[in-house]
C-alpha cells in the first residue's frame, strides 16, 4: 500500500511541474514576448490570374496586371515578394528558359531574379514550377514608387501564370 501512495505523489509532482511550465509559457507568450508588428497601412498586395506568354525573339514583357504603388518614408526598409507559376509547354524547346525581374519606377533590377530552365526534361504534359522572388531593400529612397515585374523566355509557348505581389515597408 505504501508504494501506491508514493507513485501517486510522483504523479502529482510531475503534474505540478507540467502545469507550472504551461502557466509560465502562457504568461511569457501573452505578456512578456511581443511579436514585431507592422501597421496594415504599410502593406500592399496584388494578384492576377492572367496568363503571360513569352514574347517572340526573347523580348522583355511586363506582367501588366500586377502593379503596386507604394510609399517609403525616411529610414524605412522595403520587402518585396512575388510568387508565380512558370509553365513550360509540352511543345516548347527542351532547353527553354524563363526569367523574371522586379522593375521599380521603370528600371529593371538585374538582381534578384528568377531564372528557370527545363534542362532537357521532356514531358508529354509540359512542366510546371512554383517560383518565388523576394528582396529586402534597406537603401530605397523615400517617396512614392511603383513596382511591376518583367519577364522573358526562349519559347513563346511557355508562360507565367497566376501570380501575386506583396510589398511591405517598415522601420
Amino acid at each position: 500500500m505504501e508504494k501506491m501512495g508514493r507513485g501517486s505523489s510522483i504523479i502529482a509532482v510531475i503534474a505540478l511541474i507540467v502545469s507550472l511550465g504551461a502557466t509560465g509559457f502562457i504568461l511569457y507568450d501573452n505578456y512578456i514576448a511581443s511579436p514585431p508588428t507592422s501597421p496594415a497601412e504599410n502593406q500592399w498586395y496584388d494578384f492576377s490570374t492572367t496568363v503571360f506568354y513569352m514574347q517572340a525573339s526573347e523580348a522583355w514583357g511586363t506582367i501588366s496586371s500586377i502593379s503596386i504603388d507604394f510609399d517609403v518614408s525616411s529610414g524605412q526598409d522595403v520587402y518585396f515578394l512575388f510568387i508565380a507559376e512558370i509553365n513550360f509547354d509540352d511543345s516548347s524547346n527542351p532547353t527553354s528558359y524563363v526569367e523574371v525581374h522586379f522593375e521599380i519606377d521603370g528600371l529593371m533590377w538585374p538582381q534578384p531574379r528568377i531564372y528557370v530552365q527545363r534542362y532537357n526534361i521532356a514531358s508529354a504534359h509540359g512542366l510546371r514550377m512554383s517560383v518565388s522572388l523576394q528582396h529586402y531593400n534597406t537603401t530605397m529612397t523615400s517617396g512614392s514608387h511603383t513596382v511591376t515585374l518583367v519577364y522573358k523566355g526562349s519559347s513563346t509557348a511557355d508562360s507565367v501564370r497566376p501570380c501575386s505581389l506583396f510589398v511591405q515597408t517598415f522601420n
